[in-house]
């Protein structure tokens, strides 16, 4: 076989760590991400250019096929980038051996920082004491009455890029953990609730993540909640108390659970929800008599002046349920005074809409309900309720690795500056003849002057000759 064309793992580890392969999967991820926004269009708009109207037209992927696309696209991306972190680590390897590796007169005589200058006894211990003293590492070749020596210190800064690099693979692989374990789900809870997490519990939850998917059973329970606002609209404390329990009902612990100061219970957080109100239960007994329960939930209104208001769909009808809730129970909420009634009293107005403009049908008080077009609603009793978020992500820890590599390689690149010194000692009879050069990876017009002053030094210290 050619040579040329046989596969040797260091031909494979460069083309999976190639910038062509970045390009490639970099464009197909933009595309199928583009694709989800290009099916979200359900009309066209007819003053929109042709080729606009055109790409909107198409069908494009299922849901589920552009799902596994962009899983199968971002795991090749972690892959590539990995083996472009390989081939990172070797070149950093590689120039931090061409640093160490001695240099004759003629290479130093190349340099940007160059000096010549003559010493009259052999002036090898004094300069390796001199870079010592400055916290450089030393190393010494002798050949004969020549010397050649290299000095170099915080060369840990070549790393710098080598993190930065390493940042956007830690970063993707985050996303695709995120991606792939990243579960989130609601639920609202009165005081005395039981939650048991389970998929079928929630009131709304994201897709179950094709990995650690399970449900864990563990329980929450509502003890009280703890709702204060400066005015309506503005809150000023929002927190429950909840007593946690194990799969097998066995108690746990009582917490106080506010915003952005969740409960880990394992590998799940469990969050204080910024949805609050009264839930009125309320029995709805259709045409053929068959009753079922369900739930108006009646948020507090963002700003003043606003009401107590719900809309519940009726299942299996075109009849929406419009109701407003007026109740003397939101007074015992500081902040929420003023929407209280000014008489003590408990009661929803309850409208409906079906195809035409909304119809009153009267008002209800707990333990009452109306009858009206063959439908019966009965309002049970009110109580008030607070939300839960409940969250699972493995890859956020990831991610956050991934900026605290982002920062280490800011660190490395700009406070630990490699810098070399190279110095060449040729002996000329009775005197030896010294060629010095330097090098820094950053901060090079500065150098400089930096530079001639440690040249001065340097001939002071081994007695220019």
């Amino acid at each position: 076989m050619d040579e040329a064309k046989k596969i040797t793992p260091e031909k494979v580890v460069r083309f999976l760590g190639g910038l062509k392969l970045s390009f490639f999967l970099l464009t197909l991820l933009g595309l199928l991400a583009a694709q989800k926004a290009i099916l979200a269009q359900s009309a066209l708009q007819e003053d929109a250019p042709r080729f606009l109207r055109m790409l909107m037209s198409l069908k494009g992927l299922s849901p589920d096929v552009l799902g596994v696309l962009l899983v199968a696209g971002l795991g090749l991306f972690v892959v590539n980038l990995l083996f472009s972190s390989v081939r990172m680590f070797r070149k950093v390897r590689t120039r931090q051996k061409a640093f160490a590796c001695f240099r004759g007169r003629d290479a130093i005589a190349g340099m940007t920082n160059r000096e010549e200058f003559n010493a009259s006894t052999d002036p090898t211990a004094k300069l390796v004491d001199y870079f010592r003293q400055r916290g450089f590492t030393v190393a010494v070749e002798r050949n004969g009455g020549n010397v050649l020596l290299h000095a170099g210190k915080r060369l840990t800064g070549l790393w710098g890029i080598f993190f930065f690099h390493m940042t956007f693979m830690i970063l993707l692989f985050g996303i695709l953990l995120s991606m792939l374990t990243g579960f989130a789900g609601y639920v609202a809870l009165s005081p005395g609730d039981l939650f048991v997490e389970k998929r079928s519990a929630y009131m709304r939850a994201t897709d179950r993540p094709l990995l650690f998917g399970s449900d864990r059973f563990f329980k929450v329970r509502l003890d009280s909640i703890d709702l204060s606002y400066w005015r309506p609209g503005e809150v000023r404390q929002r927190s429950s108390t909840v007593s946690l329990f194990a799969p097998d009902g066995r108690f746990l612990a009582q917490r106080r659970m506010e915003i952005n100061q969740p409960i880990t219970i394992g590998d799940t957080a469990v969050y204080q929800g910024t949805r609050q109100g009264f839930a009125a239960e309320l029995l709805v007994t259709d045409r053929a008599g068959t009753t079922v329960k369900a739930t108006a939930r009646f948020l507090f209104p963002a700003k003043s002046g606003d009401s107590l208001t719900c809309v519940l769909p009726l299942p299996g009808t075109d009849v929406n349920l419009l109701m407003e809730l007026v109740t003397d129970q939101v007074r015992t909420i500081p902040g929420l005074e003023s929407l209280a009634p000014a008489h003590p009293a408990t009661l929803i107005k309850l409208r409906t809409v079906e195809h035409g403009p909304p119809v009153f049908r009267g008002v209800m008080f707990p333990g009452t309900g109306l009858i009206f077009e063959g439908l019966k609603v009965g309002f049970v009793k009110l109580k008030p309720f607070s939300s839960i978020v409940v969250k699972r992500d493995y890859g956020v820890p990831v991610i956050f690795a991934s900026f605290a590599s982002l920062v280490l390689g800011l660190l490395i690149a700009y406070y630990w500056v490699p810098e070399n010194w190279w110095v060449a000692c040729e002996r000329e009879g009775e005197r030896y003849r010294l060629t010095a050069g330097a090098t820094v990876e950053r901060y090079r017009e500065s150098f400089g002057g930096r530079f001639a002053a440690q040249v001065k030094e340097i001939r002071a210290e081994v007695g220019e000759g």
